[in-house]
């Protein structure tokens, strides 16, 4: 008699369960908002975190001294205003003219300690006071150079055209200018410049020997009237060369035919010949 096995039927399902996709679709559902969650946790900057990064920043922006640098800040070192371009347009016209700010933006890359260059910016103010209302305050200029401070005088007002001899109107300015240097222990050069206009005569052959003369007759009088020791200063003639306009008009030749009196920052002093 054939083994006849039993079938279980599988019985019919209850209408209570939930349908099998029901797991993948709640499986999608998690991982989305896990996502979401990541996604907001990246977009929110913990405060912990946020101080963190805030003391590192200002950690790194501290010197070694402790201080905090702030954007206006002046170092103590810092770099001070080159000669001019040449340009007429940067020349200042009369004393006081040109910024400290603006002198300051066109350093050449050698180290001057602050409290120099303060001092030298006194020493500039005091003399331009002293200029004020007198006649020829619009004939001098002064600026703060990579040297110091520097006193520009046209020849207009110190000597007559292709002579070396003072004028004696200037006598009250360069009195100004000698006993308030008479007073520091800067020490200071005097140098003269002309034009391109050439010169021949059996006194000045050329332009080096005029600029020469002429520097040394402000040195002279410095020297003879004001009691300036004569170590603390020297003399030098440019010629035609060094130019602060060029040479394409009457009126900036003029501006080229000067003599200047640099009063020299202590610091440059040693790149002077000692006694």
């Amino acid at each position: 008699m054939p083994n006849m096995r039993r079938r279980l039927k599988r019985p019919p399902a209850s209408g209570n369960g939930a349908p099998a996709w029901i797991v993948t679709y709640g499986d999608m559902v998690t991982l989305l908002l896990v996502f979401f969650v990541m996604l907001f946790s990246f977009s929110v900057v913990s405060p912990k975190k946020f101080s963190t990064a805030i003391g590192s920043i200002q950690e790194a922006m501290t010197g070694s001294n402790g201080r905090q640098f702030k954007v206006m800040d002046m170092p103590e070192k810092f770099e001070v205003v080159s000669p001019g371009s040449g340009d007429p347009a940067e020349q200042s016209e009369g004393l006081g003219q040109r910024s400290p700010i603006q002198d300051l933006k066109k350093q050449s890359k050698i180290g001057i300690p602050q409290t120099e260059v303060r001092a030298m910016e006194q020493l500039k103010h005091q003399l331009t006071k002293e200029f004020e209302g007198t006649p020829l305050s619009s004939s001098i200029e002064m600026e703060v150079t990579e040297r110091g401070l520097v006193i520009r005088l046209n020849e207009s007002i110190l000597f007559q055209k292709g002579k070396a001899e003072l004028r004696p109107p200037v006598y009250p300015a360069l009195k100004i200018i000698g006993g308030t240097l008479a007073s520091t222990n800067y020490s200071i050069k005097v140098e003269g410049y002309t034009c391109d206009l050439p010169i021949s005569t059996p006194q000045f052959p050329s332009n080096w020997e005029l600029s020469t003369a002429r520097a040394i007759s402000v040195l002279r009088f410095f020297v003879e009237n004001q009691n300036i020791e004569s170590s603390r200063l020297a003399v030098s003639g440019y010629g035609e060369y060094k130019p602060v306009a060029p040479n394409s008009s009457d009126v900036n030749r003029a501006q080229n035919r000067r003599v200047e009196i640099v009063v020299l920052f202590p610091t440059l002093n040693i790149q002077e010949p000692r006694q």
